[in-house]
């Protein structure tokens, strides 16, 4: 069946071209090999085409005389007249010849320095004119991306993958994803916009394919930065200080449109250096870019890619101003099993340089907008796309379509949804997991039982419990589109104590369908759990167990406490946020209940579970109530947004975060004893130095108002860290300090976080370091109150340590110094995983 719709589609295709006026062909070398991604257009304007990867063009031109060019990074331009009548598709294919059979002779002696130097130099003099002389400017754009396998393996993370499912062969290779989409693009220098105008997805007909498309990649800026590929971007062949580290070559010069052009090879001067290797050709006299083809490697920093090819031809538009015609990024990457290559072709026309754009274009900081019907267009508009579909790309779309009837109805979905619920006691022993009802309205989801990083195991040790049993589980249920109900219910058993503990959580969750980053969220909570005395739960208890028990160092202090709460927050999507809680409590003071270590030798080194330094800070630790209100504001500033045709959706920003936290204890209010309000401010974020790699920051103010009654909970404590191998923020954290020596009730204090990732910087030029993609940094953290209260720590370290994508261990070497005379430095092995960052208050505001 689906042969027969592939057939269907080819001859409706052939159909429609018949109708078309213009022209069609082929573009091949001399040898007959197709030149993908060529540019034919009509000379003296940018109207114009780009091939496909096969090298098939297809231009629409109304009737008329015309002199179309055929261009191709690397050969010599031709130029073909045509008369087109009404109706009337003329056929004819380009052969391009190499430019270096049509180069001028350029003749280097030894001792002289190649003619290319002082052509770049001359490039690099009007890099700035050229950079600076584009204020505004305005295009049609056409953009395809496709992802194609050249492998995949049958399994992965222990998840079957149907190769069907994908629309690729029984050998893994074949189209994974494919999308088209026209647009209007505007930018202002400071301000950009994309307007979509229609989307064709293959295997999804309301797939919204790409918001935002890959930026015009300017060369002209010293640092270019290419889809992220790596934090600290890349050095232009024209950059300011680009002749410290290229080398260049004079391969031809030729005449093209009546410009001279330079062929010049550019290769880095060193392995591991953030450049590229390629082609540029520049254009005498006005000494801009007229093509270029430039590719980075593995080598030249990318963080994930493998390589990452850039191509782009330019048109002159008027006298001394070019623009981009077509810009293609292709793309390569192995991770484990998975060999991926991509495509983004892009294709400008109606090109406008310093025109006005109408303010009403960037009103409401919306970057990028989608027309109402821009996924609900007739396929009859792609008839004359600017680059033809290649054979499998046109196979794709077909098959697609008919696979997704099949995986989107409910009989596909559920028995995927069956399968996947599939009882393994393997994957709940390592990780959470989790189990969907019908049509996935339900969700159920189980903490792991001896691996849990982000909270706790099902199985844990500690000296006050001993071993405990402490399973948990959440449950999601959709009420209606973007709205849920959730619950969480946690239940816990000591063996040493003997105690039982059992909490529970129900709140809801109401997101705006018109503007989906926009929600409300409410509940309450109650029950009697175990606790950290750090609300931010410094100790992962996974570790403590491990430590305990072959250390005999019991670093988790906890109490037990009956808990009634009810909570609400707000996140406006705008960058700005607020959440509200009020809460009674019951805090009762534990003991150590166990001496026991795998070393029973150990065991007598267990300190108190009531620290001596809380002992002496806090105005008592005895069995009391407190009545507490909470709240706390969050303003990131400079959001932006995409508006797709149903829903509106916050990008976020390059702006801080700012945070603003108060607490209140109130005396005398359901027998609570507490008294004293604290508050914190602080201000997080990471900026991009470029060459110089990543500073990452996290400064803070707070202190105490009011110091009446504040118990062992309500101190001021510093996130300690001890042991070797841990997993919390390293941001939000001091790597040596311990847990409780400096928890306060000051009156006022500041805290300090920063680190500098050079990413590659310095690195680069230690071979076993650049080999394996290891990055130094270094930064310290600090705590202040006075001279007689402080501490601080400087460490330098390797980050990115692990294999392929999976890079998540870090190494520091830390000194710190304190004001209690101590003096401490060793190694520090961490594990950097982003997403167990504490640093905003969780959703509800809770301690498990």
């Amino acid at each position: 069946m689906s042969k027969c719709y592939t057939f269907l589609s080819l001859l409706l295709l052939v159909a429609c071209s018949a109708r078309a006026t213009g022209i069609r062909g082929h573009v091949t070398d001399v040898k007959g090999e197709s030149l993908p991604y060529a540019t034919v257009y009509v000379d003296g304007t940018t109207l114009g085409v780009t091939t496909n990867a096969t090298g098939d063009y297809e231009l629409s031109l109304a009737p008329g005389s015309y002199k179309v060019i055929c261009r191709y990074v690397g050969f010599k331009a031709s130029v073909f007249a045509v008369t087109i009548s009404a109706g009337q598709t003329i056929t004819h294919s380009f052969v391009l010849e190499e430019e270096s059979t049509q180069m001028m002779e350029v003749v280097v002696r030894a001792s002289d320095e190649d003619p290319a130097y002082k052509i770049i130099r001359e490039a690099i003099r009007r890099r700035k004119f050229h950079l600076d002389q584009v204020h505004s400017f305005q295009s049609r754009l056409y953009f395809k991306g496709v992802m194609r396998s050249r492998s995949l393996p049958d399994k992965f993370m222990g998840q079957e993958i149907k190769s069907a499912d994908l629309g690729v062969d029984s050998t893994g290779k074949g189209v994974i994803y494919l999308t088209e989409e026209d647009a209007h693009y505007y930018s202002d220098g400071n301000k950009e916009k994309t307007v979509i105008h229609s989307v064709h997805e293959s295997g999804d007909k309301n797939g919204l394919g790409f918001s935002q498309f890959p930026s015009v990649l300017t060369f002209y800026e010293n640092n270019v930065r290419v889809l992220e590929g790596s934090s600290r971007g890349f050095i232009s062949p024209i950059a300011e200080n680009a002749l410290a580290y290229y080398k260049y070559k004079l391969l031809a010069t030729f005449e093209d449109g009546g410009y001279i052009i330079d062929k010049i090879e550019v290769t880095p001067k060193r392995a591991f250096e953030p450049c590229f290797t390629g082609t540029i050709y520049i254009a005498e006299r006005e000494w801009n870019i007229h093509s270029l083809d430039m590719t980075l490697y593995k080598r030249s920093g990318m963080d994930m890619l493998d390589t990452l090819r850039v191509e782009q031809v330019f048109l002159p538009l008027k006298e001394d101003t070019w623009v981009i015609k077509s810009q293609v990024l292709s793309l390569a990457v192995k991770f484990f099993m998975f060999d991926v290559t991509g495509s983004g072709v892009a294709v400008y026309n109606e090109q406008k340089v310093n025109e006005p754009i109408p303010d009403s274009v960037f009103a409401g900081r919306v970057v990028s907008q989608y027309d109402k019907t821009a996924n609900k267009q007739d396929s009859a508009i792609w008839e004359h796309r600017p680059v033809p579909l290649a054979a499998d790309e046109s196979r794709d779309f077909v098959a697609k379509d008919s696979i997704s009837k099949v995986i989107n109805s409910p009989e596909y979905i559920d028995s995927v949804r069956r399968k996947q619920n599939k009882f393994k006691p393997i994957v709940h022993l390592f990780r959470e997991r989790t189990y969907n009802g019908h049509a996935y309205k339900t969700a159920y989801t189980f903490n792991p039982v001896v691996l849990g990083l982000k909270g706790e195991n099902v199985v844990n040790y500690n000296s006050v419990e001993g071993l405990n049993i402490a399973p948990r589980m959440n449950m999601r249920f959709m009420t209606d589109t973007g709205k849920y109900v959730m619950a969480d219910v946690i239940a816990r058993y000591g063996f040493a104590n003997e105690h039982f503990n059992a909490a529970g959580r129900v709140y809801r969750i109401a997101q705006d369908r018109a503007f989906l980053s926009r929600m409300w969220l409410y509940g309450v909570e109650g029950g009697k759990y175990v606790y950290q005395y750090n609300s931010a739960n410094p100790v992962v208890p996974m570790f403590n167990s491990l430590r305990t028990l072959l250390v005999g160092k019991n670093d988790l202090k906890i109490y037990e406490r009956w808990d009634a709460a009810a909570f609400v927050r707000r996140n406006y999507g705008t960058g700005f946020a607020w959440m509200v809680k009020a809460s009674w409590q019951r805090r009762m003071p534990m003991s150590n209940s166990t001496s026991y270590t795998f070393d029973n030798s150990r065991g007598s080194s267990f300190t108190s579970n009531s620290p001596s330094e809380l002992l002496t800070m806090a105005t008592a630790w005895e069995q009391h109530d407190a009545t507490l209100l909470k709240a706390v504001v969050w303003y990131k500033p400079g959001f932006t947004y995409t508006q797709f045709p149903d829903y509106k959706m916050a990008n976020g920003s390059r702006w801080p975060t700012f945070m603003l936290s108060y607490q209140q204890g109130i005396p005398d209010i359901f027998g609570s004893k507490v008294q004293y309000s604290k508050w914190r401010f602080s201000v997080r974020d990471e900026t991009s130095l470029k060459l110089l790699g990543k500073l990452k920051y996290n400064f803070a103010v707070g202190g105490f108002l009011d110091t009446q009654y504040v118990s062992f909970p309500d101190l001021m404590h510093i996130n300690g860290m001890r042991g070797v191998g841990y997993a919390a923020p390293y941001l939000n954290s001091f790597q040596f300090a311990p847990y409780y020596q400096f928890s306060n009730k000051a009156r006022l204090y500041g805290e300090a976080h920063v680190e500098h990732h050079l990413n590659g910087l310095v690195s680069n030029k230690i071979p076993l370091l650049r080999q394996a993609r290891y990055y130094l940094l270094f930064g310290g953290n600090a705590f202040f109150i006075n001279d007689h209260n402080y501490y601080a720590e400087a460490f330098a370290g390797i980050d990115n340590i692990g294999w392929k994508l999976v890079r998540i261990f870090r190494v520091d070497f830390v000194q710190s110094w304190d004001s209690m005379g101590g003096r401490n430095s060793g190694i520090r092995v961490g594990v950097n995983l982003r997403w167990l960052s504490t640093a905003q208050v969780s959703a509800t505001d809770s301690e498990w």
